[in-house]
């Protein structure tokens, strides 16, 4: 029998589960042939792993981590010339998994493992590839592009800052964490009307929308937390394209868009923006995020979002 493709396995071990069950992946490694462990402690780590990888002749890479770790490992992929580009399997192993539950092995990660490593023996794993549209982001002050699925900024992110101070550290599992986390948000969005954070929208150079917002998001996921789906009205998909939407701060729009979350639809209306760009520019000063990382934005250096680069995921089912 044939020796498998080589294959790469990143271990963020900080990450939530990795760092509950330290460990837990070692016994699943022990035995599969042409597989390389790399472990790392924070995202510094990445480029020469890699580099490494390329002299390995890694045909697929294996994230076992949460969100932020998927996006690190994209944006290190993405910053260097590999060809041929490696396959991405995805292993929700953080605190927060979206884009591994969407786009990797599923919500499981010792069965999104067992199922890799299955159609790995049988020769199946280029048959399960799909390609995805990341979203970029570009123009941070001394930053490289960063690649992920979702973006988020404005008074909302304030509010996720303040849930890692206070809530997350304290010993709570992860499902009652975010649902206190979604109650301090809710409870921000409504009694702090006229607040928000002061942003300028462009849709490639037309001015679209400007002034305080709660809430404004990016993605490249047709569906997110909870099973909501953004649904735009602005006409047939644009190609190479990623969701936009905006909540004004305040009672009213919390109130007229709570009817478009219990239909988990997101759609336009007063307060709310929904539609598809290509391209969009965002002129801020303040904290934002990209798959749970933080990262800072300065007014005076806008930040462009667009969806360019492309990766082929291992899918644990289709």
């Amino acid at each position: 029998m044939s020796v498998p493709a080589p294959l790469a396995v990143i271990t963020n071990r900080f990450s939530t589960l990795n760092a509950r069950q330290n460990n837990w992946i070692e016994p699943w490694l022990q035995g599969q042939p042409n597989v390389h462990h790399f472990g790392i402690t924070g995202p510094a780590e990445l480029p020469a792993i890699v580099g490494r990888c390329a002299e390995l002749g890694i045909r697929t890479v294996v994230v076992n981590g949460g969100d932020g770790t998927a996006s690190q490992v994209f944006s290190a992929l993405l910053a260097q010339p590999l060809d041929p580009m490696p396959s991405v399997a995805l292993l929700p192993a953080g605190k927060t998994n979206m884009t591994a539950t969407r786009w990797g092995m599923g919500a499981n990660k010792e069965e999104g493992l067992a199922r890799l490593f299955d159609l790995r023996r049988r020769g199946l794993l280029s048959e399960q590839v799909e390609t995805r549209t990341l979203l970029g982001v570009h123009g941070g002050a001394g930053q490289h592009p960063v690649y992920g699925a979702f973006f988020g900024a404005a008074d909302v992110v304030e509010g996720i800052l303040f849930c890692r101070r206070h809530l997350y550290p304290l010993p709570l599992p992860p499902g009652f964490s975010h649902a206190a986390a979604l109650g301090v948000l809710t409870w921000r969005c409504l009694m702090q009307s006229g607040k928000g954070s002061d942003v300028t929208v462009r849709d490639w150079d037309t001015p679209l929308e400007s002034g305080r917002f709660f809430m404004i998001v990016a993605t490249a996921l047709d569906e997110m937390l909870l099973g909501l789906r953004p649904s735009p009205a602005d006409g047939p998909e644009l190609g190479s394209s990623f969701h936009y939407m905006s909540l004004r701060p305040g009672t009213g729009a919390a109130l007229r868009a709570v009817p478009r979350f219990l239909r988990r639809r997101i759609a336009p209306g007063r307060g709310l923006t929904v539609r598809r760009v290509q391209r969009l520019g965002l002129s801020f000063s303040g904290p934002y995020t990209l798959d749970g990382e933080m990262y800072t934005a300065d007014r005076a250096q806008p930040l462009i979002l667009d969806a360019t680069r492309t990766l082929r995921f291992v899918r644990g089912t289709f």
